[in-house]
């Protein structure tokens, strides 16, 4: 590849969807994102990235009198690639909450899936990627979906869209996301999606992602943590790319005594329904206190990863939730990556990210067959 293929990410979060596109070979020269906070985590990962901290609404494109501009800020608005996960405040298929009466770029709660379609608009990279959750493609019988297309589609772009699971590409996570694939350079966008490299049973299993960390109990760790143990496998190998040794973020939230002792019931693969009534809470979440399974890949990860009441997050052997580390293993993000914040922001920045290696692949397939560069 002669040129580097340039990338801006639009809601970058704690930069999940840019490392994984930088690992493909992909440069993100500028990012966008909103959050102080989580704009510190990108920032302490991406040294080569402009990240601009703004609400993406004040930003224009080009030098404009009334606002600050990505030509101003980056110097240039030359963008291959435009990639990004807008939230969608009117989008919720638990509260199926959506208008069905207002069309889905009309509702103005979801003004910031509108700056996307801004952005590409008014650059016109050659792709644009969208990460969203899986039901925005057959919600209302596929309504908003439709929509979605229609408007890229008018920009000149051909639209495919299809969920993809991230256990399916590496990633040891069972995790489902909607992606939307655009294109104006003559391809048919349902070819750039990668292909599947796992088959069901050989996924990459929560124990074989975090079996080398350091045990820990309930309140124990420290910040900055050297490996006790040898790699055991690939993965592991894959993560450990720290310089020295060390890493951050392994320290283990502290539960009330109430909570250990239910944690101390919970057999792996069990939930607080398996327990005695005595131990049952007003928790309604379905894996209430679950714990994980070691030989298969981790349910979705929430962002509360302190919170056992909210979901699947009990280590599969400690007594405890899953560290900021350990989540971030099944998230594929690697041990060098320092995530910035107490944990309440920490478990967003992670539980909210695009897994760095369905990025990647994500990225390499669309150089491939877009790009016609050939990975070594």
């Amino acid at each position: 590849m002669d040129k580097k293929i340039r990338a801006l990410d639009l809601f970058a979060g704690a930069g999940g969807f840019s490392l994984g596109m930088e690992q493909s070979g992909i440069e993100v020269v500028a990012a966008i994102e909103f959050d102080k906070k989580i704009a510190k985590t990108y920032q302490q990962n991406h040294k080569n990235t402009i990240l601009i901290n703004d609400d993406i609404r004040n930003i224009s494109v080009f030098k404009s009198n009334s606002s600050d501009s990505i030509e101003e800020l980056v110097g240039s608005t030359d963008f291959d690639i435009i990639f990004g996960g807008p939230p969608c405040q009117g989008f919720s298929m638990a509260g199926n909450r959506i208008r069905k009466k207002i069309g889905f770029f009309e509702d103005e709660r979801n003004l910031l899936f509108l700056e996307f379609l801004r952005m590409v608009s008014e650059i016109k990279p050659k792709i644009f990627i969208i990460e969203n959750v899986p039901g925005i493609l057959n919600f209302d019988n596929g309504r908003v979906r439709n929509e979605i297309h229609n408007k890229f589609s008018e920009l000149g772009y051909n639209v495919s869209s299809k969920v993809l699971s991230a256990e399916a590409f590496g990633v040891p996570q069972k995790r489902k996301r909607a992606i939307f694939i655009g294109n104006n350079i003559g391809l048919n966008s349902t070819e750039l999606f990668p292909k599947e490299t796992f088959k069901k049973g050989s996924e990459v299993t929560v124990w074989q992602a975090i079996s080398d960390l350091p045990s820990l109990q309930s309140g124990k760790g420290s910040e900055l943590t050297e490996y006790s143990s040898k790699a055991h496998n690939e993965y592991q190998m894959k993560m450990r790319d720290t310089i020295d040794g060390k890493f951050y973020n392994h320290l283990a939230s502290v539960h009330k005594e109430k909570t250990l002792e239910i944690l101390r019931q919970v057999k792996p693969g069990q939930t607080l329904k398996d327990l005695p009534e005595q131990y049952h809470t007003k928790s309604v979440h379905s894996g209430a206190y679950g714990r994980m399974l070691k030989d298969e890949p981790s349910y979705t990860l929430t962002t509360r990863l302190n919170t056992p009441s909210v979901g699947r997050i009990t280590h599969p052997i400690d007594d405890r939730t899953i560290t900021p580390r350990e989540a971030a293993r099944l998230q594929s993000f690697p041990d060098s990556y320092h995530f910035i914040g107490d944990i309440t922001t920490v478990g967003i920045q992670i539980g909210n990210s695009v897994p760095p290696i369905l990025a990647e692949k994500i990225g390499t397939s669309i150089l491939e067959k877009a790009f016609n560069y050939k990975a070594d």
